[in-house]
């Protein structure tokens, strides 16, 4: 070993000449390479199935929340003054529109039989620009929705159910009023005119919108109260501070959320992409584990070399400081390596599964993968992989570095 090719700090550069003199200890080499490519397809693959679930999820929560309400404000009697001051609602932060409602959980007829969907009495000149419902119809059906025009905008699904569409008449049933005859009780019901219909994503949807007016005259919902102020959030998963600042300000508030139809579908998401983040994660304890093995071979390989240097002055915590940076340096240049294929991959995703022929997404009719890259996510994932592969290689350090050097040159 030249001294004069060496620099300061010792212990980084004889670590930083151990690790890429691969000449006399080929196979701890080898297997050095077997992990740091193991941990290279462990961090990549991490980094990419993580991005997906976060695309998934907030696509899902992009359109199935848009077909519900994030949250509801009303009463215990499911009824609340339309009058009712919201200036101390909007100002709630997150909050970034409110709008009254009347709703009822009716039937609806058409010349394919009879489906259950949620009417929701909307006046439209209140109802935001951004809704997805809102853009996917056109402003225009939405400006059409005027009081006794007895029109409806209908999802795309439930019409296709019903074998009917636009501009066709639609029989809706409601039995919260409802009318004694001489033939006995029968529900309140009206046809209305489908003047819009709306998609979001292909998700299924069951709600309807009609004027507010149109719906109070069908359901017959005392004049001046509306079911409730419909209110949407900048984050619906939010909505759970939401909730605790609506109760600060009026107790006798109550708010319904969209958890109570989507929760748990959201809940199993999230679980979901947890596990497959701790399943990847083992790819990369795996190769992790191997280095610990390699760099203790390594070891047992340089017990005379270990002896030299500490007859020569190198302290233990030196000598540990050799064998640290030669262990983790398979791991920081397989994280580095893993964080560039991995943000590769998630970037020319759609491409690289259509070569290989098993992009299913578009296959179903879909534009493209939803993805998404959180760069704290892929921040964490990094440093604790890196912090992992300092971790490790403690144990072997601290055997290379309490060899005693007159056992060791014992027998040379």
């Amino acid at each position: 070993m030249s001294v004069l090719k060496l620099f300061r700090p010792l212990s980084l550069s004889i670590g930083l000449r151990y690790a890429f003199a691969s000449s006399n200890h080929r196979f701890a080499t080898f297997i050095a390479l077997l992990s740091m490519i193991g941990i290279m397809l462990g961090v990549a693959a991490l980094i990419v199935v993580v991005s997906v679930m976060n695309g998934l999820e907030g696509e899902l929560k992009d359109r199935l929340l848009s077909s519900i309400p994030h949250a509801v404000i009303t009463t215990d009697r499911d009824m609340i003054a339309q009058d009712y001051d919201l200036s101390r609602i909007r100002d709630i932060k997150g909050v970034v529109a409110v709008a009254p409602q009347i709703t009822d959980d009716v039937m609806i007829q058409g010349r394919n039989g009879i489906y259950g969907v949620s009417l929701f009495g909307i006046d439209p000149a209140d109802y935001p620009d951004f809704d997805l419902v809102r853009a996917s119809t056109g402003t225009k059906s939405f400006k059409s929705l005027v009081p006794r025009s007895f029109e409806i905008i209908v999802g795309w699904d439930v019409l296709d159910r019903l074998k009917n569409n636009v501009d066709d008449e639609l029989r809706i049933i409601s039995a919260s009023y409802v009318k004694y005859t001489p033939f006995g009780r029968v529900p309140s019901q009206r046809l209305f005119t489908v003047n819009g219909a709306y998609s979001v994503g292909g998700m299924s949807s069951g709600m309807i919108l009609g004027n507010i007016e149109d719906v109070r005259r069908l359901t017959h919902m005392q004049q001046g109260m509306v079911s409730g102020f419909r209110v949407w959030l900048d984050d619906p998963f939010e909505v759970g501070s939401f909730i605790e600042e609506v109760g600060r300000i009026d107790p006798k508030l109550t708010v319904k959320d969209w958890r109570v139809e989507l929760g748990e579908f959201f809940q199993s998401v999230a679980m979901e992409r947890i596990m497959m983040g701790l399943m990847l994660a083992l790819i990369i304890m795996v190769a992790i584990f191997n280095m610990l093995s390699s760099l203790a071979m390594v070891v047992s390989s340089k017990v005379p070399e270990i002896a030299v240097m500490r007859t020569m002055g190198m302290s233990q915590s030196a000598i540990m400081k050799v064998f640290i940076v030669e262990g983790a340096i398979s791991g920081i240049i397989g994280s580095v390596m893993g964080l560039i294929l991995g943000l590769i991959c998630v970037a020319y995703l759609d491409s690289i599964l259509n070569v290989l022929g098993i992009n299913l997404y578009i296959a179903a009719g879909g534009v493209g993968i939803p993805v998404q890259v959180k760069g704290l996510q892929v921040l964490m994932v990094l440093l604790v992989t890196i912090a992992l592969s300092f971790a490790i290689t403690i144990y072997p350090s601290v055997r290379a570095a309490r060899q005693s050097p007159v056992e060791s040159l014992r027998y040379e």
